[in-house]
């Protein structure tokens, strides 16, 4: 799991890392091994096991490719598309495939999470990226690189979006997080 997947929930509450980190876990074998998966293990296996991580409410639809977990916290939902109620105002690179998504909304905030792939050149990414942001009204905060990768960070309004761009192979990964300030 990637850390951009990581930085959202953690300032949702103190499950949220464990929370997230099972819901993906999940997501990822029921996308990877579809209704095998739920053969072999049962839907309601699965949505036992991560109800009782989390202590919620845990809906797998494999169908889908959705998993959804309610607790006092809040709620998580992940997916293998983007949701309808992502940001219109965070930019997404024409062209990249969604590869996964999760959505928080807990007392203490909300936030978004978008991984998307490409095989345009990374610095084609980077370049086309500096320049939406700025576009879509964000001010850049922060622009680095590291390891081979870049982050670019942003503030709107109350919000702030981390843009992470790298490369896996032969693709560039793309990783959008939004979450209130």
């Amino acid at each position: 799991m990637s850390d951009e997947q990581q930085e959202m929930p953690a300032s949702g509450g103190k499950m949220s890392t464990k929370m997230i980190v099972t819901i993906i876990g999940v997501l990822v074998l029921v996308i990877v091994t579809g209704s095998a998966a739920s053969r072999f293990f049962g839907k309601s296996a699965a949505e036992q096991a991560i109800e009782a991580a989390t202590g919620g409410k845990a809906n797998i639809d494999a169908s889908k490719g959705e998993v959804t977990v309610k607790t006092d916290d809040g709620t998580w939902s992940s997916s293998d598309k983007l949701p309808a109620n992502f940001p219109s105002d965070v930019p997404l690179y024409p062209g990249a495939k969604v590869q996964g998504s999760v959505v928080a909304a807990q007392q203490q905030g909300s936030g978004h999470y978008a991984g998307l792939e490409t095989v345009d050149t990374i610095d084609k990414v980077v370049s086309w990226y500096k320049a939406e942001v700025v576009a879509k009204g964000w001010q850049v905060t922060a622009n680095f690189e590291a390891g081979g990768g870049v982050m670019i960070g942003g503030s709107k309004d109350t919000r702030d979006l981390v843009v992470t761009v790298s490369k896996e192979g032969d693709k560039t990964v793309i990783g959008l997080v939004v979450s209130q300030k």
